[in-house]
């Protein structure tokens, strides 16, 4: 299994899955668990993801309610766009892609978000409402993927 964060570092919020998933690797002790970070997108997550049955995606999506998290699923990514780039494709499509051209996809993938308002800000540090919510969250993603057994 892969746990995944997506975001970017150095703007504040958005980097709240990167932070998740390293909290996650300090809490998680599985020979069969690994743990990657990135800011990246489109069709470079194929790399990245090829050769695991199942990727947990931990990122931040912008929202009316800083701090809410929830899992999302992967059916409601088919409808989104990327429109900077005709060369940047969403996640959805660029897995369909890679089941397209015959490689080893996961069989299933599972998306985690917690809602920011800004995604654009520079900073190293999570805004108020994200860190208050910021143990609930990693807490979330912890009980929904290894089950409550504590012992990992």
């Amino acid at each position: 299994m892969l746990f995944f964060g997506l975001g970017n570092p150095i703007l504040a919020d958005d980097a709240v899955g990167i932070r998740a998933v390293e909290e996650l690797s300090r809490r998680i002790k599985r020979p069969n668990c690994e743990f990657k970070t990135g800011s990246i997108g489109g069709l470079k997550v194929l790399d990245e993801i090829q050769g695991y049955d199942r990727v947990v995606f931990v990122d931040a999506i912008v929202g009316d309610e800083p701090g809410k998290f929830y899992e999302l699923s992967l059916d409601r990514l088919s409808r989104s766009f990327h429109l900077t780039s005709p060369h940047t494709v969403n996640l959805f499509t660029a897995l369909e892609l890679g089941r397209g051209l015959g490689l080893k996809m996961p069989r299933e993938i599972k998306i985690y978000v917690m809602e920011i308002k800004d995604g654009k800000t520079f900073g190293e540090g999570l805004s108020e409402e994200v860190a208050a919510r910021f143990p609930d969250f990693v807490e979330f993603v912890f009980e929904k993927e290894i089950g409550g057994d504590h012992a990992s």
